[in-house]
């Protein structure tokens, strides 16, 4: 918006963050051991140690919940699925146009989204790879960002237009369903040509979003959903802003600022959601306490009203040396992952009261893309534009005994 010019740039508001300067300088930068890499790169024929002649780098990675399958979108546009019993290649899924820059699975397992630069967001069926559904184009520009709603039902997204959009991805998926159904049956016996008509339409109004706001003043870079929260979303720009939502409604509960620079990726711990992570193009991780601006305090007000958001006091974590782009949350809230530009991951435990850097290693050699964890805790897996995806063994201190994993549906069998 044309006011933002008469306003000061978070480079020159102070900074108000607990200095934790040299923190975890010397933390142990031996790398976890590495339990098994997936990669596209070539050729297939190539003798142990010699360097890839053909390379794809890897843009985005997710897992499903039930640790069987694991989804790799390339920069030839397309999204790998691996089999993480054997490490076979499953299947490629090809359908975007352009770069795909998130991926992730619904809490069932049932569906992988695709968030693209071609401006779509589409749906797999993750136990075939078959394409469920296409939304209607909705972002005006490249789609960067999705994230499921803890029940699965609703998908949210977020582009270079600033916008964030909700769909109602389980009404639409069915929807759609029964109108392939009705319509391969129509194109037998032509009596049944108008039910299918008339459920043609009903999918489609199933398949436009529930609501969309704009939520920043440039680019939503990353959006996620509370993971015990129905209602919370948080994203964040390339202005510099962090945003908390009531995703039912679209309504702003507070934003927030302290990255010098674009934020480019947040978490939220999923043991306490008043814990949030976000990383920036500052090389900082930064760690942010929400219960100091409740929705209805006047700290919470101030933040509505300023459009940089509120300096909240909070903590910063020093020690990358390039862009970071990744931040996860350990299942239990134990650990904070970070990746980066630098090459590095580093293992935080993310106290509030003393965050210390756990770990640092070198795990690739381009930068880091992507991050994520199992959810028993027992492995974490990068990716990167070296083409490249590794599990690496988490130490066992960190995992859990006690997680259920979901059987899921027969997923492939490779």
């Amino acid at each position: 918006s044309s006011s933002s010019t008469q306003l000061p740039s978070p480079a020159n508001v102070p900074l108000y963050s607990l200095g934790l300067e040299a923190m975890g300088s010397g933390a142990s930068s031996k790398g976890w051991p590495k339990a098994f890499f997936l990669t596209m790169n070539g050729p297939p024929d190539l003798p142990p140690g010699e360097p890839y002649k053909e390379v794809y780098p890897v843009l985005a990675i997710a897992v499903t919940r039930n640790q069987m399958q694991l989804a790799a979108a390339t920069n030839d546009n397309g999204i790998n699925l691996w089999c993480l019993k054997t490490s076979n290649l499953l299947i490629s899924l090809q359908g975007h146009a352009e770069s795909i820059w998130q991926l992730a699975y619904s809490p069932d397992d049932a569906l992988l989204a695709s968030a693209s630069a071609d401006g779509t967001v589409k749906l797999w069926d993750a136990a075939s790879g078959r394409l469920a559904l296409s939304f209607p184009r909705h972002h005006a520009n490249w789609v960067w960002t999705l994230a499921w709603s803890p029940d699965g039902a609703r998908l949210a997204t977020g582009g270079s237009d600033s916008r964030i959009v909700i769909w109602d991805a389980v009404g639409a998926v069915e929807g759609a369903k029964k109108a392939d159904f009705l319509a391969e049956r129509a194109s037998r016996d032509a009596a049944w040509a108008q039910s299918a008509a008339n459920e043609r339409q009903i999918a489609a109004e199933r398949a436009t979003p529930l609501r969309h706001w704009q939520a920043h003043e440039k680019s939503v870079q990353k959006l996620t959903w509370a993971p015990t929260e129905s209602r919370m979303i948080v994203s964040v720009g390339a202005e510099g802003s962090i945003a908390i939502w009531d995703g039912e409604v679209g309504a702003l509960d507070c934003r927030l600022m302290g990255h010098l620079g674009s934020v480019t990726c947040v978490d939220v711990n999923p043991r306490n959601s008043e814990v949030i992570a976000t990383g920036g193009e500052d090389y900082t991780v930064r760690l942010w306490d929400l219960q100091d601006v409740e929705p209805g305090s006047s700290a919470a007000k101030e933040s509505r009203e300023k459009i940089w958001g509120l300096n909240l006091k909070h903590y910063t974590l020093k020690g990358h040396e390039g862009a970071v782009v990744t931040v996860r949350f350990l299942g239990d809230g134990q650990l904070l992952a970070s990746g980066s530009k630098d090459c590095e991951v580093r293992v935080w435990v993310p106290d509030l009261q003393n965050p210390l850097l756990l770990k640092r290693f070198v795990a690739h050699e381009d930068w880091i893309s992507e991050l994520c964890w199992f959810v028993d805790q027992s492995k974490l897996f990068t990716c990167a534009c070296d083409g490249m995806i590794y599990a690496w063994e988490v130490p066992r201190k960190y995992r859990r005994k006690d997680v259920q994993l979901p059987s899921g549906r027969a997923k492939y069998r490779s």
